[in-house]
């Protein structure tokens, strides 16, 4: 209980006890005075009670509580006083004095410590507050600690997942996905890629949650080319208020505010933009901006492995010189298209081309101009491929060429057109042209074989007959 608490139970305490003492000694006293003797031992009693009950309110009240009392006790106790003796009221005057002086001490006393108390409260509430605060600001650092572990432990998953895929594709939906779970759930991530041939952006996948508006700009808006061409992250707190950039209409559209972009680079080449933006202005800073640089840095490693490993399967299953694919990776391909046409009863061509008298040429040119002769009916077939055609280099001048969905005439009408311009197309050796033509056997399926060796006995066959028959010609069954 504190000293406030004390002194407001001691006031109408005081007061109740203050009013009995006047009213006993005014009524009670005269009465008892016909039926006590002594009765001067009474009036004393009484006095001395009053008096203290005077030094409770100089204690309590102050000064101006105490001379109150004091004077209040004076009036109603003259007149019973005198008539009892005079000589009481004398007493009475050095009682009420002394009892007036000790209060007034204790008042003295009492306000020191209240003052004391009121200090060590407010000392005690100051510290209080303090101490509350800090454990806030603790609370606040051990959740912003939680979080930011969190998001580590989010980018060691993040570098496992990009480190088990070497597909484009793949490592794309992984990176997206994922920067989506470590950023706030109205957060939208935007993943572009960039076209080498016309040097602009290719948006390859979008993650946003429900409520978040598409992103129209496929190619890309003003913030994401600033990035392209500057080659370095932004973070943009309030797209309406930054000096920097003016909105043109489709980021008006938007409904983006805030925004963090990382461009995606590998040895000074930019492979993508992954931008992450929010409704909310002051969605990001410092700290998203360099887990988005992070996200970035592995993502732009993960891509150029991709890329290594797709060029790296290349040179395993092209040719060299041609370009063209080579004569393994060709009978696997070969094989999975027969088994597919004979599960969708579909039709394809198997075209084998030959130089015609190609050892001699060389013995003439030498393999240089032979090796000429190569790369050009290498680049000739590769203009006549629709998609999913396959074209290789079966053997030394030997070429294969799988036409998808054509018939024996579509294939026979291929086969001249390649014959005719692969004749017409000269290559120039020591400022001479020359020029070699080619034979080639046709075979059909499933018409003519219904089996990868049959199919290539078929048009071998047909080929050796375009050979007996003068070269430079098409033979088919």
């Amino acid at each position: 209980m504190n000293p406030f608490t004390k002194r407001n139970l001691f006031i109408p305490v005081s007061i109740i006890l203050f009013a009995g003492l006047l009213y006993s000694f005014n009524k009670l006293l005269p009465v008892l005075g016909n039926h006590v003797q002594h009765l001067e031992f009474i009036a004393i009693s009484i006095i001395i009670l009053i008096s203290t009950t005077v030094m409770l309110f100089w204690s309590i009240l102050g000064v101006f509580g105490g001379l109150a009392s004091f004077l209040i006790a004076m009036i109603f106790l003259y007149r019973p006083i005198t008539d009892l003796d005079p000589y009481y009221y004398s007493v009475l005057i050095m009682a009420f004095f002394v009892s007036s002086i000790v209060g007034y001490y204790a008042s003295r006393k009492m306000s020191l410590s209240n003052q004391k108390y009121t200090i060590t409260v407010e000392k005690v509430a100051e510290d209080t507050n303090l101490i509350e605060n800090h454990v806030k600001s603790r609370s606040a650092e051990v959740s912003a600690m939680g979080e930011k572990i969190g998001s580590l432990l989010k980018l060691k998953n993040i570098a496992d997942s990009l480190s088990l895929s070497l597909s484009s594709d793949e490592i794309i939906k992984i990176v997206a996905e994922e920067t989506s779970s470590i950023f706030k759930s109205d957060s939208r991530v935007l993943l572009f890629t960039v076209d080498n041939s016309r040097m602009d952006l290719n948006l390859s996948c979008a993650v946003k949650k429900d409520g978040r508006k598409a992103f129209e700009s496929k190619n890309g808006g003003m913030f994401d080319k600033w990035v392209l061409k500057n080659m370095k992250s932004l973070l943009v707190k309030d797209v309406t208020k930054d000096f920097r950039f003016s909105l043109g209409v489709n980021e008006k559209k938007d409904d983006a505010v805030s925004l963090i972009i990382n461009p995606l680079i590998v040895e000074s080449n930019v492979l993508g933009i992954l931008r992450v933006d929010s409704p909310h202005a002051s969605e990001f800073g410092q700290y998203e901006l360099r887990i988005l640089d992070i996200i970035g840095g592995l993502a732009a490693v993960a891509l150029e492995n991709a890329r290594l490993y797709r060029q790296t399967e290349e040179l395993a299953i092209r040719d060299s010189l041609t370009g063209l694919y080579v004569h393994r990776y060709f009978m696997e391909r070969l094989e999975a298209e027969v088994k597919r046409a004979l599960r969708s009863d579909g039709t394809f061509a198997l075209l084998m081309l030959d130089i015609d008298n190609f050892k001699e040429f060389n013995d003439e040119h030498g393999h240089i101009s032979g090796d000429a002769v190569l790369k050009n009916i290498g680049k000739i077939l590769r203009s006549k491929t629709s998609a999913g055609d396959i074209v290789a280099r079966y053997g030394g001048e030997e070429f294969v060429f799988l036409a998808l969905n054509y018939d024996r005439k579509k294939a026979i009408d291929l086969a001249n057109e390649i014959r005719e311009e692969i004749q017409n197309t000269p290559v120039i050796i020591r400022r001479e042209k020359c020029s070699v033509t080619v034979s080639a056997g046709i075979a059909v399926f499933p018409e003519d074989a219904k089996l990868r060796e049959d199919m290539i006995w078929e048009s071998d066959r047909c080929l050796y007959k375009a050979k007996e028959k003068g070269k430079n010609r098409v033979c088919s069954k």
